[in-house]
């Protein structure tokens, strides 16, 4: 795909990433109440349940003891000797007692009720006077990060026209690539070098084989994959290892030696990254996702947008990379 084919679809993305990282920033918002607050409430709350506790043994005593006075009352009247009226009239005098000191707590309990009404009603005045305070916070990080984000869009228009600019340079590139791929198709298929043909100088397996992982594990810690090398470079790495078969030891040497020089150049900057979007915007678009790699994708691309704003060129390459593996893994699954 070229990049006028892809170009309008690189811009869509872009606008819809400023408008997701918008959205974002309005829904992150926290709503909670402090940690102080929520202890209070719980712990009325309890003290309520046990006042509540309280109440109810009350009434089920005060129950009783009505019932038993109501009883020794009927007893009073029927009594037979003047002994037994005594002895109920001294029960009766001590169940009164009891309904009296039932009368005392009831007093003191409704007045912890009281208390306990006034508390939650501070309780939740701090409540309402955090929530508004929580709101003004909100609202202040809602008015930077918005700041921020037109700050952003300021800058990926700008990138846009360097983009731009960009493209056309690659495209007369691409114009060369066949070019070039010609010439190492020639350089291919040249015999080894003439100093190779000394059986003394001809590198050992074991060398070759160190200095290709060598290689590799370089490109791997700087995050540089083989389709980010120039396009006649890239088939490099499996000729050496096609040289490494057929027991070509001294091509697979020469071949190492072009590819290092090549990676010793590679630079993980802003045009690099550039370039690599571009690149996997294109395989993107021709990719059949599921929704789960859909999402994941759209996730890493509002990542990569978000670290190439702010010049971490290196960390948006990693989110690249990982996008990278998923469309090669759909390609390999399809």
């Amino acid at each position: 795909m070229s990049w006028r084919a892809f170009r309008p679809r690189l811009g869509a993305l872009w606008f819809l990433l400023a408008a997701a990282a918008c959205d974002e920033a309005r829904e992150s918002a926290p709503e909670e109440l402090t940690i102080v607050v929520q202890g209070d409430r719980r712990e009325m709350e309890q003290q309520e349940r046990l006042l509540h506790e309280r109440e109810e043994s009350l009434h089920k005593d005060k129950a009783q003891l009505d019932s038993r006075i109501a009883e020794l009352a009927r007893g009073l009247k029927a009594a037979a000797d003047a002994e037994q009226r005594r002895r109920i009239e001294e029960e009766m005098h001590r169940q009164q007692d009891l309904e009296g000191q039932i009368t005392v707590r009831a007093t003191a309990l409704q007045a912890q009720k009281s208390e306990m009404q006034a508390k939650k009603q501070s309780i939740d005045s701090d409540v309402q006077q955090a929530a508004q305070s929580a709101l003004l916070a909100r609202q202040a990080s809602v008015a930077t990060r918005e700041a921020k984000l037109a700050e952003r869009e300021t800058q990926l228009a700008q990138m846009m026209k360097d983009l731009e600019s960009r493209g056309k340079e690659l495209s007369g590139r691409e114009k060369d690539v066949a070019l070039r791929e010609k010439a190492v198709s020639a350089f291919e298929r040249q015999g080894p070098p003439p100093e190779y043909r000394d059986p003394k100088s001809v590198p050992k397996s074991a060398t070759v084989e160190k200095k290709q992982k060598d290689l590799l594990a370089d490109l791997d810690g700087r995050g540089i994959l083989i389709s980010d090398l120039p396009p006649e470079m890239q088939p490099f790495n499996a000729d050496i290892f096609a040289a490494r078969r057929q027991g070509d030891f001294p091509r697979a040497w020469d071949l190492l030696g072009q590819l290092t020089r090549v990676v010793a150049k590679v630079k993980v900057d802003q045009r690099f990254v550039e370039q690599k979007m571009v690149r996997l915007q294109g395989a993107r678009g021709t990719a059949k996702l599921s929704e789960a790699q859909r999402a994941e994708v759209e996730r890493l691309l509002r990542d990569v947008t978000a670290a190439f704003s702010d010049g971490h060129y290196e960390q948006a390459n990693k989110g690249l990379n990982r996008i990278a593996v998923i469309l090669d893994a759909n390609v390999a699954s399809g």
